[in-house]
């Protein structure tokens, strides 16, 4: 009887702990990347490309974190999530390093604008990997954490765009207009809502309700991908 559950339980451990190492050790390599990115250059490029993508996969990497891997689901979530911040970690290869020194960036406000487009990108990312796999089976552990990704995502998006508006003020003596740039912020962040306000009655159960949530931060994370990169 003991050997026996201790069969069943052994796999999912091995599991988790090679998530726990795979995804520990890409975020170590990506925060070791974007120290060689901001070392070889003037201003620390939070506008590039690069950088875009270089955050977007340590956000994503961090927020496993704080997920404790209990059975083989959230292990091979883990493992998914890690899998695609390797992607973005080879997609920022194809730019050429930044190259920027516009004294427009040496403003706090101007970091937090940039970099809160690929911290709520990695974090959306992140919670939409987690909705896919709760289409399969629901976990509760795992349908909170991506709550509070896509909670964390929303918020760190409508900071940016706060920083960014007093960031115009004083440097154009002006805030945002109503521009193509601001109806993109806005479409994105009323999208960022619209997961948390999904009406329950349209789907017939909590698993379709997990595949609409998917589709709406999969429609933002490509939304952002193509605006920005492509």
């Amino acid at each position: 009887m003991n050997d026996t559950s201790i069969n069943s339980v052994a796999p999912p451990i091995k599991v988790a702990h090679a998530a726990r190492v795979v995804s520990i050790t890409l975020l170590l390599l990506a925060i070791v990347t974007l120290y060689g990115v901001n070392a070889s250059s003037r201003l620390f490029p939070a506008s590039s490309d690069t950088i875009y993508l270089l955050v977007t996969a340590i956000v994503s990497l961090l927020s496993l974190c704080c997920l404790r891997f209990s059975n083989r689901v959230q292990a091979h979530y883990a493992i998914a999530v890690s899998a695609v911040a390797l992607l973005m970690l080879a997609a920022m290869q194809i730019f050429e390093p930044p190259k920027g020194d516009s004294a427009m960036l040496t403003s706090i406000w101007a970091q937090v604008f940039f970099l809160s487009r690929p911290v709520a990108l990695g974090l959306a990312i992140a919670a939409l990997v987690g909705y896919l796999f709760q289409t399969k089976r629901i976990d509760a552990r795992l349908d909170s954490h991506c709550h509070l990704l896509s909670l964390l995502a929303g918020t760190a998006f409508l900071a940016g765009e706060i920083a960014g508006s007093y960031w115009a003020f004083i440097g154009w003596g002006r805030s945002w207009s109503w521009s193509g740039h601001f109806f993109f912020s806005a479409l994105t962040y009323l999208l960022f809502i619209l997961v948390f306000h999904l009406p329950k009655a349209w789907f017939p159960n909590a698993r379709a309700l997990a595949m609409g949530r998917a589709a709406v931060l999969g429609f933002i994370s490509l939304l952002m991908l193509g605006y920005r990169v492509l």
